[in-house]
């Protein structure tokens, strides 16, 4: 018997600081844009462009067309659209606001989440760990040589931000409420996630040359096509923690 996967494109791309594609954004975000900081510009037109021109494929519209609302700094929505209707999207950034990195991913069948992380040298990782995530993870990633304990620690917080925004919930209870075993090559969840999923499906990919890792889940099983265009010499490293929303 042959499994069917449902398809999700995740596409990830470099934030353009010239603002190139932000005639693509509404009169109320070019409004959010003209009150950023100068630096945050470029991660939030990158990623709302490509959002926007993601979901006006699935939708058959202009992506200028897409009709999107966010409240304050909470969830993006499609106007119109309740929570359980296609397309499904989600949206994450890593870097610095102004040479850093946007991912966005959509699917027109199963709600998902993604989150991409730099892997950061400078932080205390290890303390992070033991206050945050579950015991049996902490002593796992304590008892390995510190590279692999610190890779292991960037991967499961992606999976887990990766929760978060699948379900709409807050990162904290998800850190330690989430636990993840590494089974035959695979991720798999231990225990229901916070907001009930009894089972998820996890895509996990690490692009070295960028030390970023990349997380996607969703609520059925899928088959990411993952489309990564990102130049060497815009990235700079990022700390842990992203915004869970865009």
């Amino acid at each position: 018997m042959t499994l069917e996967y449902e398809q999700i494109s995740l596409k990830i791309r470099a934030a353009d600081p010239a603002l190139i594609e932000q005639a693509i954004l509404s009169s109320s975000e070019q409004v959010r844009l003209a009150s950023m900081h100068e630096g945050a510009r470029p991660s939030f037109v990158t990623a709302r462009a490509m959002l926007r021109r993601a979901l006006g494929t699935c939708m058959g519209l202009d992506g200028s067309a897409v009709s999107l609302a966010q409240q304050g700094a909470g969830r993006v929505s499609l106007i119109g659209l309740k929570d359980d209707e296609p397309p499904f999207f989600s949206v994450s950034h890593s870097g610095s606001a102004e040479a850093g990195i946007a991912a966005v991913a959509v699917s027109m069948t199963t709600p998902i989440g993604i989150d991409i992380q730099q892997i950061d040298y400078h932080i205390d990782w290890k303390r992070i760990a033991e206050r945050r995530f579950p015991a049996q993870e902490w002593d796992l990633m304590r008892a390995m040589p510190d590279n692999e304990g610190r890779m292991l620690f960037f991967t499961l917080w992606a999976i887990k931000e990766a929760c978060v925004k699948m379900e709409n919930g807050t990162l904290m209870p998800y850190l330690r409420g989430i636990e993840i075993e590494f089974n035959g090559g695979e991720f798999q969840l231990v225990s229901p996630t916070p907001g009930g999923s009894p089972d998820i499906s996890i895509f996990f990919h690490f692009l070295p040359e960028l030390d970023l890792a990349v997380a996607c889940v969703s609520q059925r099983k899928t088959r990411v096509a993952l489309d990564c265009d990102v130049e060497m010499d815009v990235v700079e490293l990022s700390t842990v923690g992203n915004a869970a929303t865009d």
